[in-house]
This record gives structure tokens, C-alpha cells and sequence, in this order.
């Protein structure tokens, strides 16, 4: 009976265990919030959500290639888990970055901000007729 105990116990927490590690891969319903951007203009502050009823993001990864930023946000471990979760994140900015990205999957990156040629100002990157971010 101990031993049948053990390996049921061993079992469960195998599964736990697959199940927390399956967890905490990329997210690609992220929706931008909120933005600053820092007096100097090397920094952006980003406030995000995710826009399913589930999941937190919990970090990003950034890659500049030439005047483009993109972003990937990660999800919390576990299923709908608040540990590590974070919304606010500071991104460096490069004097070159014009256009900030987010990964949306198999669709690739949305154009979320993008720098105002004239102004010289960031703004949202919105289509006037459709009100959604534009996709590279």
C-alpha cells in the first residue's frame, strides 16, 4: 500500500510539474495601455494587458533591427498565476528606433507606436479607418 501511495504521489507531482513547466511561453494577445516617454527620450515606460480573461505577461525580450523595435511578452508559470506577473515595463531606446512592435504569432509583428516625422513625437500607430494597429 506504501508503495503504491509513493507512486501515485510521484505521479501527481510529475504532472504538476509538466504542467507548470508547458506554461510561461509567448503571448500574443497583448494590448498596449498606457505609454511615457522620458524628458530625454531615451526610455519608454509601457503599461500592458493581455486581452484574454486569462494569464498575466511577466517578462518581454527586445530586439532593435535598424529603426524598428520588437517586443515579445512572456506569460506567468502556471495556469492563471499572479506570481512574477508584471504590467509596467521600461524599454531603452535607441536614437534610431522610429517604430515599436508587438509579436502577435503566426501574423508576425503589429505596428503598435511609431515616431511622427514632423512632430518628432511618439504616437499610437492607428489606421484612421479601421482603428487598429497596423501590421507589418
Amino acid at each position: 500500500m506504501k508503495k503504491k501511495l509513493t507512486i501515485i504521489s510521484l505521479f501527481v507531482v510529475v504532472a504538476f510539474g509538466l504542467l507548470f513547466i508547458s506554461t510561461g511561453g509567448k503571448r500574443t494577445d497583448i494590448m498596449l495601455t498606457d505609454y511615457s516617454v522620458s524628458e530625454n527620450g531615451d526610455s519608454f515606460t509601457i503599461k500592458v494587458a493581455v486581452a484574454s480573461s486569462m494569464g498575466y505577461v511577466r517578462t518581454r525580450k527586445e530586439k532593435q533591427v535598424g529603426d524598428s523595435k520588437y517586443i515579445t511578452f512572456y506569460q506567468t508559470y502556471g495556469l492563471n498565476s499572479t506570481i512574477g506577473a508584471n504590467n509596467k515595463f521600461q524599454i531603452k531606446l535607441n536614437p534610431s528606433c522610429r517604430k515599436i512592435y508587438f509579436y502577435r504569432g503566426d501574423r508576425g509583428y503589429d505596428l503598435m507606436l511609431q515616431k511622427n516625422d514632423e512632430t518628432n513625437e511618439w504616437q499610437l500607430a492607428i489606421d484612421d479607418i479601421s482603428s487598429t494597429p497596423r501590421q507589418k
